[in-house]
C-alpha cells in the first residue's frame, strides 16, 4: 500500500510540474495561429486606396472624388402611349443611384453623385410646365455640388413613376390616373361587312384624344451665381475646387447696378473697402482688402495690368474676381490682403450688338456700344469692339469728369487649340474734380464758412490727371 501511495504521489507532482508547460505551449500555438491569420489578410499595395493621385482631387474641397461625379449633359421629355418620360441623358445610366419619396402630390427624387453640366462646363436647369394631364410642372435641378433632384408636382395626387435604364440615359416614365382615364378602352375588332362605296366620304373629326401633347421647356440661367473662376488656376475651375477664397462679381450685377468704376463693383465684395482715390485724381481706384492696401495690385485676366488700377470704365470688362488672401506664390509680389483679376470681354461667334446711354443730375451723360461678331464665314476670326464715353459734372464750380474709351478686341483660331488674341485700350482722362475740408464746409470754422461749390484749383481745367495709354497685346 505504501508502494502504491508514494507511485500516485509522484504521478500527480509529475503531472502538475508539466501542466504549466503544456498551457503555454497551447497558448503559443494559438498566438500563431492569430499571427499567420492576420499576416494573410493583410492588403497588397495596389489594393490601399490612395487619398489623392492627381492635382484635381488633391485641390478638390468636395468629400467625393470628382471622378465619381456622373455628368448629365441633357434633359428631354418625349411624349409616349401612356404618359410622358423624362431622359436624363448620360453614358453612364446604370451608375445613377436614385432615392425618391412622394410628398402630398409630389414626387421628389434624387441622385447623389451627379450633376446637371452642359458638355461646356455650365451648369443648367431643366423645367417642364403642364407636360402631361394631372402634372403641374417637372423640375429638374442641382440640389448641391454633387446631387441631382428630380420633381414631378401632380395637380390632385402624385403621379405613377417608373425607372429605366437605356443606352441613352436613365428615364423616368410618368403616368397618372387623368391621362390614364384620357385613353380608350381597348375593344375586340369587329367582322368587317362590305359597304357601298362612296366618293365623298366625310372626314372624321378629331377628338381631343387625337391631338399632340404640348410640351414647353423653360431654361433659366441665373446671373448671379458664377460657379467657376480663373484667376487661382487660370482656367475655368469651379469655386468648390479652389482652396483660396475668391469672390465673382458678374456681369449680371454690373448691369444691373450701372456700375462704371472698379470700386462700384468691388462694393459688392465682402472685405473690400474702397475709397474715391486721392484728392484731384478721381481716376483712380482705391481699395483695401482684408485690412491691407491693396491698390495697385490689380491684374487683367491674369496678367499684371500697366494700368494698375486706373481703370475708368467696366464698359469692357465681363466680371471682376477678387482674390482674398495672400497671392505672391501665384502672382509674385501682392498685398497680403488679396489680388483683383479683371476679365475683359472676349469676342464672340454669333453676331451682338449692344448700345446704352445714362442721363444725370449735374450734367451727367454716358454713352457705350459693344459689337461683336465672326470676320469670315468659317468663324475663325473673331472681333469685338466697346466704346464708352462719359461727360459728368459737378457741385463743385468748373469741375468735370469726361473719359473715353475705345477697346478693340480681334482673335485668329491658328490651330484645333491654339487661339491667338490681340487686345488694344485706348483710355483718355480729363478730371477736375477737388475736396475740400470738412471744417468749414459741414463743420463750424471759427475763421467762417467755405462754400461747399469753391473750386480752389483756379482754372476750369487741370492737365496733370489726364492719361492715356494705347496698345495691350497679350497672347492666349
Amino acid at each position: 500500500m505504501r508502494i502504491q501511495e508514494l507511485s500516485s504521489n509522484i504521478w500527480l507532482c509529475l503531472v502538475m510540474s508539466f501542466l504549466p508547460l503544456l498551457m503555454a505551449q497551447s497558448v503559443r500555438a494559438e498566438v500563431k495561429q492569430n499571427q499567420t491569420t492576420a499576416i494573410t489578410t493583410i492588403k497588397r499595395l495596389s489594393e490601399i486606396e490612395r487619398p489623392a493621385t492627381n492635382v484635381s482631387e488633391l485641390f478638390s474641397q468636395s468629400s467625393t472624388p470628382s471622378s465619381a461625379v456622373v455628368q448629365v449633359t441633357a434633359v428631354k421629355a418625349n411624349p409616349t402611349a401612356k404618359g410622358v418620360e423624362v431622359i436624363l441623358q448620360t453614358t453612364k445610366g446604370e451608375q445613377l443611384q436614385i432615392t425618391n419619396r412622394s410628398t402630398g402630390n409630389s414626387f421628389i427624387a434624387d441622385i447623389p453623385n451627379a450633376q446637371l453640366r452642359l458638355p461646356n462646363g455650365d451648369g443648367f436647369t431643366f423645367r417642364s410646365e403642364k407636360p402631361l394631364a394631372g402634372v403641374t410642372e417637372i423640375t429638374v435641378t442641382n440640389f448641391n455640388a454633387n446631387t441631382i433632384r428630380v420633381t414631378v408636382i401632380g395637380e390632385a395626387s402624385s403621379p405613377t413613376v417608373e425607372l429605366f435604364d437605356s443606352d441613352e440615359g436613365l428615364i423616368f416614365g410618368l403616368t397618372t390616373a387623368a391621362s390614364t382615364a384620357q385613353q380608350p378602352p381597348q375593344t375586340q375588332p369587329t367582322p368587317q361587312v362590305e359597304q357601298p362605296t362612296n366618293p365623298t366620304q366625310p372626314k372624321q373629326p378629331s377628338g381631343p384624344d387625337n391631338q399632340p401633347i404640348e410640351l414647353v421647356v423653360t431654361g433659366e440661367q441665373d446671373g448671379y451665381s458664377v460657379p467657376d473662376a480663373t484667376t487661382a488656376t487660370k482656367t475655368d475651375t469651379p469655386l468648390r475646387d479652389i482652396p483660396q477664397s475668391i469672390q465673382v462679381v458678374p456681369q449680371q450685377v454690373i448691369r444691373d447696378q450701372q456700375a462704371t468704376r472698379l470700386n462700384d463693383a468691388l462694393r459688392n465684395v465682402p472685405g473690400v473697402i474702397t475709397s474715391s482715390g486721392s484728392p484731384g485724381n478721381n481716376e483712380t481706384s482705391a481699395f483695401t482688402i482684408r485690412g491691407f492696401d491693396s491698390s495697385g495690385t490689380t491684374i487683367r485676366n491674369g496678367l499684371i495690368d500697366p494700368l494698375g488700377d486706373r481703370s475708368l470704365e467696366l464698359s469692357n470688362i465681363e466680371r471682376v474676381e477678387a482674390l482674398k488672401g495672400p497671392a505672391s506664390a501665384l502672382f509674385g509680389n501682392g498685398s497680403p490682403g488679396g489680388t483683383v483679376n479683371l476679365i475683359t470681354k472676349q469676342p464672340l461667334a454669333t453676331p451682338y450688338y449692344a448700345l446704352e446711354a445714362t442721363v444725370g443730375s449735374y450734367s451727367y451723360y454716358r454713352g457705350a456700344v459693344d459689337l461683336s461678331g465672326p470676320l469670315n464665314d468659317d468663324k475663325t476670326g473673331l472681333y469685338r469692339l466697346n466704346v464708352s464715353y462719359k461727360d459728368a459734372g459737378s457741385f463743385i464750380d468748373f469741375a468735370h469728369d469726361k473719359n473715353l474709351l475705345i477697346a478693340p478686341v480681334v482673335s485668329f483660331a491658328i490651330g484645333e487649340r491654339t487661339k491667338l488674341t490681340l487686345e488694344g485700350e485706348y483710355i483718355s482722362a480729363d478730371t477736375n474734380r477737388l475736396w475740400l475740408p470738412a471744417v468749414g464746409t459741414v463743420l463750424p470754422n471759427p475763421n467762417g464758412k467755405i462754400p461747399r461749390n469753391l473750386n480752389t484749383s483756379g482754372s476750369d481745367r487741370n492737365d496733370n490727371y489726364v492719361h492715356q495709354d494705347i496698345g495691350r497685346i497679350q497672347k492666349c
